[in-house]
């Protein structure tokens, strides 16, 4: 150290402060890495004499050859001398020390100062509540934060990461074999194995007690799964090393987390827990069946215990059948609570039960009743079959059959009496509303053909009633009823000869019909089709309900009952789909587009619960026709789909009513278009959005309430937002509806009523519909400049609309003729190809904003 360096670091004030400082303080030239000084604090914590003149990693370090590789040295020279704080763990001291480190110049030369605290306690309490006692690995806790940090840091580097949730086998049970010390010591193992297995960037931890989490860091599912599989492997093969005596193992769950993913850390366990629980189940229904194969077979039933006081609740409680069981010396029998309700018994236990039940069976059958019952009173025989019918509590003589078997005492006499009785009525093998064969008697049926060896072609047909609901609701459901039976009659008699009817569900019937072809099939539905083609009439009411229908053939679509009438009901709901009142005959190609849709929907739900991915936001121009600019934009969600590409909204948005998911995309769409529409609105102030509605979403009860917090929480105008609504529910006498409706007006929300014109349309709802604007359907559109109709309603109807205060949009314009043939008609709004596809926000914004 040089005269200059002690006469500077050397009698100050400041640092006779410093040297009684509860802190260690160091300095050195930063060129020779010499310690010019070190207050008394620090040179008693490393028990240092006189260190000044010294290299600093010599003497402050163990085993250093050269500066130290954690020197902050060279990263504040570049950051200006700018202060850093980090924690070191010294490898003189064995302590740990929290350090300030900065850089001080004095007289053109530079000096690196060091402050540090001991905090090795801390550290070790610190490490303590982050760390699972027993495994010495990180706990729920910790193990949680580090994950969502691990999470993070692979978003921001476009990296993938693989959670695996692991469950150890048999800990419970290993637990109660060999005591909990076992049980703790197969968790070390366990552990120690893990650990064996991962990376430094990879995570691990113990989340509960026989449960871990692992997270491998820039690793796909198969990545992850070869690490799992490693890991089983070692627990087999280093077990004897542990001294472990028995089978370890553990199940497990995978869990894939892409940069783009919104999950949060609940729903990626949950995930993972799972598809963990089914290896759980198959694991312990495979150790169930090993074990049930090391039971000796020649086991005595006497070594089997069970609990007799509950037997016959369990039995009861899990057949269709009434349970009986009668002491024979008392006279005494139980019933279950069922037997009890239906017949008015007096109670589950009825004494003297052969007299009180002689005043419930019909009069035909009390001589074969009592003569059945004295036989096994008198041990004549120990087996009872009889049936007869009883009264139930309706007055309904209800046929019932009494199966029992009698056991004997020691001394051979009747002792106890126990059976089943059998309702007759719920064995029926009728459908008792419309008199035909019922869908157990159908299946019965098919299946008994397709054994026959001889059996060459045959066709199943399922019809389903169209609209039903709307009879019942008409009308009421005794009327239905009556339609149901009618309905029966009138196909059965067109029916050929071999082929039989069957009602299978609710409105839904079943023709079998053996040697017949798809030609017959059609033949028979063309008679079915013109009886009901027209309006029915029953009692003085009419009625109009027409078929649909789904035909399969056997050989050609399959060959066992499941696959044909499940390509039946396919082809039916095709039928449905199409516009109902048809038939529609099984191919490959309905069979695809089932797949299809079954496909879509679980690709739909995917999508929406990993954020919303591949779903955008398209925007279609609404033009104001007085001045040819901008006046709004209509907001349509698409989808872009990883299996199938762009995925049109006729097809998906149909799908995502079907499974309630248009609520989550509505409201997806809607934050999306409010703050688009927030965006363009400073660019044009008086620009406003449409969005449409579906019935899903005006069915759900938080609608209102999370509009007006979304346009709450981005300060936006409601009067800017136009929601879209079809006639059809905003006709519908809906109080619930009608409230949500009112209530979006009342907000400053514009209604429109969209696709006016289209399908039904009554021209009072234009007077009493609480709308602001109406959208006349595109169809109205199409050769407007010579269709002399077309022309005149969309004249009637906007003149209709000015009349009582409600503006219109004219939708589907797509050529410069069918503009010219309405821009004086004085419509408010046009909306159409003609002025713009529907278009993401950035081609929105430079077709329309570019200035």
């Amino acid at each position: 150290m040089s005269n200059h360096d002690e006469n500077l670091f050397s009698g100050t004030f400041l640092l006779e402060i410093v040297k009684e400082l509860n802190a260690n303080v160091y300095i050195t030239d930063i060129e020779t890495n010499h310690i010019v000084y070190m207050n008394d604090t620090m040179k008693k914590d490393f028990r240092l004499d006189h260190p000044e003149g010294k290299v600093c990693w010599q003497v402050l370090q163990e085993n250093m050859s050269e500066r130290c590789q954690f020197c902050r040295i060279s990263e504040l020279l570049q950051n200006g001398g700018k202060g850093c704080l980090w924690v070191e763990e010294n490898t003189k001291t064995g302590k740990v020390y929290q350090n300030y480190d900065r850089l001080i110049e004095n007289e053109g030369k530079k000096y690196f100062v060091q402050c540090s605290s001991d905090v090795t306690e801390f550290t070790k309490m610190s490490r303590t509540a982050r760390t699972d006692e027993l495994t010495s690995m990180l706990n729920r806790r910790a193990g949680k934060e580090k994950l969502i940090e691990l999470i993070d840091m692979a978003k921001d580097k476009e990296k993938i990461i693989t959670v695996v949730l692991c469950d150890v086998n048999q800990l419970k049970k290993i637990n109660d074999l060999y005591g909990h010390i076992e049980g703790d010591r197969l968790l070390r193992y366990f552990s120690s194995i893990i650990r064996q297995n991962i990376s430094k960037r990879d995570l691990v931890f113990r989340l509960s007690g026989d449960e871990f989490v692992l997270a491998f860091y820039d690793k796909d599912a198969k990545e992850a799964e070869k690490k799992v599989q490693w890991v089983k492997k070692q627990l087999k093969e280093e077990k004897n090393s542990f001294s472990v005596q028995y089978e370890v193992s553990f199940s497990y769950g995978l869990m894939e987390i892409y940069p783009e993913d919104q999950y949060i850390l609940s729903d990626i366990i949950s995930r993972a827990d799972e598809r963990m629980y089914l290896q759980k189940r198959d694991y312990h229904i495979k150790q169930a069946k090993m074990e049930l194969q090391q039971v000796t077979e020649n086991q005595a039933v006497t070594d089997f215990e069970y609990d007799k006081d509950h037997l016959y609740d369990a039995l009861s409680g899990s057949v269709d059948d009434y349970v009986f069981v009668g002491n024979m010396k008392t006279g005494t029998f139980r019933y279950p609570p069922a037997m009890v309700e239906a017949f008015g018994l007096p109670g589950e236990v009825v004494e003297n039960a052969a007299a009180f039940w002689s005043d419930l069976i019909h009069p035909h059958d009390e001589k074969a009743f009592l003569e059945s019952n004295q036989e096994i009173a008198d041990g004549r025989t120990n087996y009872h079959d009889i049936e007869y019918r009883a009264k139930n509590v309706k007055g309904e003589w209800i046929w019932l059959r009494c199966r029992g078997r009698m056991i004997t005492n020691q001394e051979g006499e009747p002792y106890l009496f126990a059976g089943m009785i059998t309702n007759q009525g719920k064995k029926d093998k009728t459908d008792h509303m419309t008199g035909l064969f019922n869908k157990y008697e159908f299946e019965g049926a098919v299946k008994e053909f397709l054994v026959n060896e001889n059996a060459e072609k045959m066709g199943i047909m399922v019809l389903n009633l169209d609209s039903f609901k709307n009879i019942n609701d008409f009308y009421d459901q005794s009327f239905g009823d009556e339609i149901l039976r009618i309905t029966a009659q009138k196909i059965q008699s067109m029916l050929p000869p071999a082929a039989r009817l069957y009602r299978l569900d609710g409105d839904q019937f079943g023709i079998f019909m053996p040697g017949s072809d798809e030609n017959e099939g059609l033949a028979v539905f063309g008679r079915i089709q013109r009886t009901f083609y027209k309006q029915q009439e029953h009692n003085g009411r009419k009625y109009f309900c027409t078929l649909s229908a789904g035909y399969v053939s056997y050989p050609k679509d399959g060959d066992n009952y499941l696959d044909l009438l499940k390509y039946a009901h396919y082809s039916l709901e095709y039928s449905k789909l199409m516009g109902k009142n048809r038939i529609t005959l099984f191919s490959d190609d309905i069979l695809y587009k089932k797949a299809r849709t079954l496909e879509l929907n679980q690709l739909l739900r995917e999508s929406i619960d990993r954020g919303f991915i591949g779903f955008s936001v398209h925007y279609q121009p609404q033009i104001d026709s007085c001045t040819g600019e901008v006046y709004g934009a209509e907001a349509l969600a698409r989808w872009h789909c990883t299996e199938y590409g762009d995925v049109s909204p006729v097809e998906f948005i149909p799908l995502l009513e079907q499974n309630g998911l248009i609520v989550q995309l509505g409201k997806w769409v809607f934050e999306q278009a409010a703050h688009q529409c927030k965006k363009w609105s400073r660019v044009k102030d008086d620009f406003h959005m449409s969005v449409n509605l579906s019935y899903r979403q005006l069915l759900d009860g938080t609608i209102l309430d999370f509009m007006q917090a979304t346009l709450h929480e981005i300060n936006l105008d409601p009067s800017k937002i136009t929601m879209e609504l079809t006639e059809t529910y905003l006709i519908e006498e809906n109080s619930t509806l009608r409230k949500i409706v009112d209530g979006m007006q009342d907000l400053g929300i514009q209604i429109a009523m969209d696709d006016f014109g289209k399908g039904y349309s009554s021209l009072f709802s234009l007077k009493t519909l609480p709308v602001d604007i109406v959208k006349i359907d595109r169809g109205f559109v199409k050769n407007i400049n010579t269709d002399l109709f077309n022309a005149t309603f969309v004249r009637t109807i906007t003149e209709l609309c000015h009349d009582v205060g409600k503006k219109v949009c004219l939708e589907g314009v797509e050529t410069e003729i069918e503009y010219n043939a309405i821009k004086d008609k004085g419509i408010e709004l046009i909306q159409g190809f003609f002025f713009g596809r529907p278009v993401p926000a950035d081609v929105f914004e430079s077709l329309f904003f570019q200035d």
